[in-house]
């Protein structure tokens, strides 16, 4: 037991106990991640830490390139309904089925590459929306702690 004398002295005790507590460094990144299985079910195993740092700038960049690839995979759909177009068929035995096989697999039915597409882009979708999300409930959270710790550092917490 420590007998404090005075707000400055409590102070400087908080500071010290929170720099023992506070590992030193940023904070390592996830050793492992495993498999998904199912969505959003992924394990994340953590490496010597008891806490969790967004970096919303990372965060940010990585939502600039999920957008990139949002808009590479819109082209393509573009340019995948070329493929769905017939061809003319040739004079063969197999070129009724090979057609067939053809457009089905350029088409936009299941198995197609556009039915493939719109199905990365929705999936590409709810990733953007989910991490978009997350983020900004751990920033209102980190806000939240931020401005009790500040009301409780000037005397003004009303709890």
């Amino acid at each position: 037991m420590v007998k404090v004398h005075g707000k400055a002295e409590a102070e400087r005790i908080r500071d010290e106990l929170r720099e023992q507590r506070r590992p030193a460094g940023r904070v390592a990144e996830a050793g492992e991640v495993a498999k998904p299985l199912g969505e959003g079910a992924a394990a994340i195993v953590a490496d010597g830490s008891d806490r969790i740092e967004l970096d919303y700038a990372e965060i940010a960049d990585a939502q600039k390139k999920l957008e990139e690839h949002q808009r590479n995979l819109e082209r393509q759909l573009a340019d995948a309904r070329d493929l769905g177009t017939s061809l003319a068929d040739g004079k063969g035995p197999v070129s009724v089925p090979m057609s067939r096989s053809f457009a089905r697999r350029g088409g936009a039915e299941e198995g197609g590459v556009q039915f493939a597409l719109r199905s990365y882009l929705a999936e590409l979708a709810a990733l953007r929306t989910a991490i978009g999300q997350v983020a900004e409930q751990h920033r209102r959270t980190d806000e939240s702690a931020a401005t009790a710790v500040e009301a409780v550092a000037r005397g003004t917490d009303e709890r």
